[in-house]
């Protein structure tokens, strides 16, 4: 049972902590699917200056790098109780809104750490307050530092220490990415908003039926989707079972599907800008439902680097215009030239930071714990 495995690591942890003379570095993900987003940083950390612990959320999520013990904790009961008396010198999570819904902080952790899992602006996409309990944000840019600041100022919240370090995560996509993989598949990955009636769930068979005309298309849900939008995603499994052209990937941990594809279709969210800077390919963007989890993100009067980054660089068609998406898209394809002088001037211009980010992160983590 997965509740006797979960009570027995705790303890196992607990006996660990107690022979630990190092200052402490925790990592904590929900998945394998999140842990990608720190492993850059958790594989190039001192274990000789450090005790460094994984603990996951999911028991097939299994790490193996020297000197770095692994407690699978699950999400339930364990869970809470190692997160109210944990005990550490950092804490590293990519998990948003932090102490504002299960997971609590604990008096006895003296810092807490925040990963971005992408490349979004800070201020629309996310929750008002899904930053403000943790105590140290690395941010993938100027801009992100920028916008978190203006936030903390306008809807006085507490103030945090910023450290620009980069995107951790494109250097784990560098690493695994196989541009040569392509054969034409059509990628079709919509995000995910907390409101009913979002793009998959109101749109995604049809959407699907119109791009099958074109070739085999590749349906890749944002993770939060598998879990908010399960029923309308198996309607689309069981509407399309007999044709071999759809292919379901619910691996998010593994980029076959984007190698594979010669197109991405979405809508809003971070995953394009990844997907433009690591295959040059191109992009369309329905206009259908915003992303909008912040309602008050107007009062700020800033524009969003998502924003930004689809009128600049991506193909945008209305929901209306979803029956036409063949013909559009075909005549995009056959436009497309990937202007690699215009992204960089970019990534530039918003202050991008992509290289040297695992690096940058694990130096700041040292003077931290100095």
């Amino acid at each position: 049972m997965k509740f006797v495995k979960e009570i027995k690591n705790y303890f196992n942890f607990l006996k660990l902590q107690k022979k630990n003379k190092k200052k402490t570095i925790f990592f904590y993900s929900e998945s394998a699917n999140y842990r990608n987003y720190l492993i850059e940083i958790l594989s190039k950390l001192d274990t000789s200056k450090f005790k460094i612990i994984y603990f996951t959320s999911e028991e097939a999520d299994k790490l193996k790098l020297d000197n770095i013990d692994t407690f699978f904790i699950g999400k339930g009961l364990i869970r809470i109780i190692f997160f109210t008396f944990l005990k550490c010198d950092l804490m590293v999570m990519t998990v948003t809104d932090l102490n504002n819904f299960e997971i609590k902080k604990s008096r006895n952790c003296k810092n807490y750490l925040y990963v971005f899992h992408s490349l979004m602006s800070v201020f629309k996409g996310y929750n008002k307050n899904a930053f403000d309990n943790y105590d140290i944000i690395f941010t993938n840019g100027e801009y992100q530092k920028k916008e978190l600041q203006i936030m903390e100022n306008a809807y006085n919240l507490k103030k945090k220490l910023i450290c620009n370090i980069g995107y951790t995560y494109i250097e784990h996509l560098q690493k695994i990415t196989n541009k040569e993989k392509s054969d034409n598949k059509i990628l079709f990955a919509p995000s995910w908003v907390n409101q009913k009636n979002d793009l998959i769930e109101k749109y995604g068979k049809k959407i699907i039926f119109e791009l099958l005309k074109i070739n085999e298309v590749i349906l890749r849900p944002h993770p939060q989707s598998l879990i908010k939008s399960k029923k309308e995603i198996n309607s689309i499994i069981e509407e399309f079972k007999f044709n071999s052209k759809l292919i379901f990937n619910n691996k998010i941990d593994k980029i076959d599907a984007l190698d594979m594809s010669s197109i991405l279709v979405t809508d809003n969210g971070g995953m394009a800008m990844e997907y433009y800077i690591l295959y040059n390919r191109p992009i369309i963007c329905i206009n259908y439902i915003d992303k909008i989890h912040n309602k008050d993100y107007k009062l700020l009067g800033l524009e969003t680097l998502e924003d930004k980054f689809k009128k600049e660089f991506t193909k945008i068609i209305d929901i209306k215009d979803i029956g036409s998406i063949k013909e559009i898209s075909l005549k995009y394809l056959d436009n497309f030239k990937f202007d690699q002088i215009k992204l960089n001037s970019f990534l530039a211009e918003n202050g991008v930071i992509l290289n040297k980010a695992s690096d940058n992160g694990c130096k700041k983590i040292s003077e931290i714990l100095a």
